[in-house]
This record gives C-alpha cells, structure tokens and sequence, in this order.
C-alpha cells in the first residue's frame, strides 16, 4: 500500500482550504494544462541547461528579470534556502570579513554561515509592545554596526518575516551602499511584493528598495509548486560569476523540469492578469480586516499600511496578506485555535505559535474561502465570549508564557562561529543544567525554523522553560538530537 500517495489523494477529495503554502492553493488545473509526468525530462535537445542557459532557460529567466525589475534573475529548484546559502558563500566566503546578518534569519542563512565559513555579528529586531513576535531591524542599529570597528563583507536581512513585517530595506541599503557593502534580503515570504508590491496597500519588495540580491520562494505566496523560488541580483558590489558558480554548487545538477516550468508559467501567469489578481485580492483581503475587527475576544492583528507605527518604535510595514490571528482573551493558546479551525472547520492553517496562528493567503484563494474562514472565527469568538470570565483567567495566566522565542531567550552571546562549534565534540547534558553551557546544536520552532539557540551561542537560564512551554502547549521543537526534548548537546568542557 502507497500510504503517502493515497493520503494525498484523500486530502485531495476532501474539503479542507489550505490557508498555508504553497501559494496555488491546490488550484493549478483551473488555469493550466498540466501533467507533471509528461513535463518531467531531462537536459535533452532543445531544453537547455539550468547550469549553463543558453536558449529557452535563459529567455525565460531574462523574462523574470523583467518582471521583477531585477538586472538578472536565476530558477531556483532547491526553495530559497539554496539561493540563500550560495548568496552568503558568494559575499562572505573567504572574504576575512564577518557578515551582519538579522538575528531572525531561516535556519538556511545559519547553514550558510557554516559552509562559507563565516561569522556574524548579529542585528536583533525591535520588539513590538502587545504582540508575542518581533518586528522589524532598526536601520539605526544598522548605522552603528556599521560605524563601528568590524568591516563586513555585507549584511543580510530577512524581509518580510514569517508574520509579514517588512524593514525599511532602502534606508538600511542607502547606509550600507555608502561603505560599498552589499545587501542580501530573505525575501521568500515576499514574491508577491515583488510583483505587486508598492501599490499603496502592499508593501514594496527589497529590489526596488536597491537590495544587491533578493531571494524569493515564488511557492509560497504565488501559484508555483513547493521548492520553487528565484534570486534576482542587481548593480556592481556582487561577483555575478562568483554568485553563479554557488548557485551550481547548492542547486541539483538535475534539476527538475516540472518546477522550472511551474516557475516560468507562474510569472507568465501573474503578468498577464497583473491587475485582475490584484484587485481580487485586496478586495478580500479588506473585506476580511472589516468584517473582523469588532471580535470581542479573538483579535486580528491588523498590519499597518505605509507611514503607520505597528506598535514598535520606529516605522514598520507589514504584509496584509499574512493573516495573524492572535487568541486574544479566549483562553485558548496558539496550538488549541489551530486545531479547532482544522478539526471542526476544516480549514487548515499555516502555523501555530503560542499566542496566534498564521493563516497564508495568495491570489489564487477564493471567495469561498475567505467566507468560510471568516464565519469560523466568528463562531470561535462568539462560543469564547460565551466563556468569557473562564476564558479571560486562563488568558491572564497565559499572558506571560506566550512570548517570542527572543522575548523570552533574550539575545544569546555566540561565543563561537557556527562552523567552530560544529567542529568540537559536544555530549548531552539535562536540559534542566544546560544554561550557563554552549551549545552544539540547533534548537527551534517549526515552523518557522528560526533558531531559538544556533551552535556556538551560551544557553541563557530561560530555555528550559521556554522550552517545555512550547511542547506543552503542542508545537513542534526541531534540531535537537533527543527527540524526547530531555537533553541538549553542548560542547564538552564549556561551562560558565
């Protein structure tokens, strides 16, 4: 028995929306005629290379370049993370410089680090007052590191965030530009700014802001199949040949023609119904902030639009399509929503933190959807109102513990380089007598793979705790090498 492909043929038939990637929304065969087996070859006559393009491949991402607004833009088949990791080797390695990087970067950058063998000096996001995430780098603390005595080979910045806030890329690339230092944007939760974006309701992405590279996973926000993304690249402070030779490095050297063609047919697609799509979708996406923001104990975290404060100090943008719905006073956690729009509503959503979850829109959702989804939580709030005096006392309690993963951790000092502490022997230790101890291993959340500890940085006291809140309220902690969650390896002989 096909365990996997008859449980993906049952979700199929089933009734479930996906509010979560990828971005097609199951809904590819509405618009393209498409039969995987039939698109799936190899480098034969007439399909050029990937690695080396020359014909089609090279026409098509000529035309995405265009799209984009980018010099040259390159198919990404291995997701961001590949573009991510050959953007930080084509900057940073052997450079003898660090990297100033967002300490709120995808597990994929901190691998990057480790192959290009580099360290970084690390920028932490604000922190927002009333919400459990963070909010966006300061490009004031971009300044100082900047005028400080380290040299950087760049700086590397993710933007928008898994919850959709965006920096201010072109302050943060005016100030680095003038030092002759590149910018490189995770951008991966934003491919739909880069072709929407800037319109006065959605945010700009990182290329028109004058990023060097921007990493995009078109999967995620646009009609294009999982593990599809792009990096664009642009001006004179990257190696373009530098930049290719690790993209071959990190990419298959079989790459598969069914995603180079989801990407192509996915911009194609985009440009052509540019303003259709557009409209649909903001159009739903006010209908849903209007016909939500009288909830009286859930609450919808309602994304800024451009010039307004988030909440935080400085001026901070986010994505209106990142649907953040926060528990509020309902006393349920992040996890228990989560499971109550899946099980009874069937409607899936993208993530559970521990105050929130995510529901991922895209052009390709539907009125039905959006009308589904809005009547559920309606119900939710209606039965937690009912249960108010209960819900709020175990929301008062809860208040405390639902926090981000840097709110709670505090900013953790690296003692060591990622690639240093892999390089050591490290042995398990009870999770109970870890802090004070360097860690030699990854510790987070998944999604969205930010990591609470990275190897080399000193556990603080708050990790246990931290820790066991995240698996008792249900969410997935990933990196540890004990499953059960009882030990954390360290590096041998490092203690206080």
């Amino acid at each position: 028995m096909d365990k996997l492909k008859d449980a993906l043929k049952e979700l199929g038939k089933s009734d479930y929306y996906p509010f979560h990637m990828p971005g097609h929304k199951r809904r590819a065969g509405e618009y393209f005629d498409y039969n995987p087996c039939l698109e799936d070859i190899t480098e034969i006559d007439g399909f050029d290379n990937l690695h080396h393009p020359e014909g089609i491949l090279k026409e098509e991402q000529e035309f995405a370049a265009g799209a984009f607004g980018a010099e040259e833009s390159f198919f990404l088949v291995n997701g961001s993370s590949c573009g991510v990791m050959a953007a930080i080797a084509a900057v940073a390695a052997d450079s003898g410089q660090k990297l100033l990087m967002g300490r709120n970067g995808h597990r994929s950058a901190y691998n990057g680090l480790y192959f290009a063998n580099v360290q970084a000096d690390y920028l932490y996001p604000e922190k927002i007052p009333g919400v459990s995430f963070l909010g966006a780098v300061d490009p004031d603390d971009v300044l100082k590191a900047l005028n400080g005595n380290a040299s950087y080979s760049g700086i590397f910045l993710t933007s928008p965030t898994y919850e959709g806030i965006v920096s201010d890329v072109e302050k943060i690339c005016e100030a680095a530009h003038e030092k002759n230092i590149p910018v490189i944007v995770d951008e991966a939760h934003g491919a739909h700014l880069g072709l929407f974006g800037g319109d006065g309701y959605f945010p700009k992405g990182a290329l028109c802001q004058g990023a060097d590279i921007v990493i995009e996973s078109l999967h995620k926000t646009l009609p294009a199949m999982t593990q599809t993304a792009i990096l664009h690249v642009q001006g004179n402070l990257v190696d373009k040949e530098k930049l290719k030779l690790y993209l071959a490095m990190f990419q298959s050297s079989s790459p598969s023609y069914v995603l180079m063609e989801s990407i192509s047919s996915c911009i194609h697609f985009c440009m052509e119904n540019k303003q259709r799509l557009l409209e649909d979708y903001k159009k739903r996406l006010v209908d849903f902030y209007g016909r939500t923001k009288e909830f009286t104990c859930l609450k919808i975290i309602t994304p800024s639009l451009t010039g307004q404060y988030f909440g935080g100090r400085i001026r901070t943008e986010a994505d209106p399509g990142k649907l953040l719905i926060g528990v509020g006073t309902s006393g349920l956690t992040g996890r228990e929503l989560y499971d109550i729009l899946r099980e009874k509503y069937h409607l899936q959503m993208e993530m559970a933190a521990m105050d929130y979850v995510i529901a991922m829109t895209s052009v390709m959702d539907t009125d039905e959807g959006f009308e589904r989804l809005i009547r559920a939580l309606k119900e939710i709030d209606l039965w937690s109102s009912e249960q108010k005096s209960a819900g709020r006392a175990k929301a008062k309690i809860r208040k405390e513990k639902c926090r981000t993963v840097c709110l709670d951790i505090g900013n953790p000092a690296a003692v060591y380089s990622v690639r240093e502490a892999l390089s050591k022997r490290s042995v398990p230790v009870d999770l109970e007598k870890c802090p004070g101890r360097i860690s030699g291993e990854f510790i987070y959340l998944y999604p969205p793979g930010i990591p609470v500890i990275t190897p080399g940085e000193r556990i603080g006291k708050e990790l246990p705790g931290y820790l066991k809140e995240a698996a008792g309220m249900g969410l997935s902690i990933q990196g540890l090498r004990d499953y059960e969650h009882k030990k954390v390896f360290c590096i041998q002989d490092e203690a206080k």
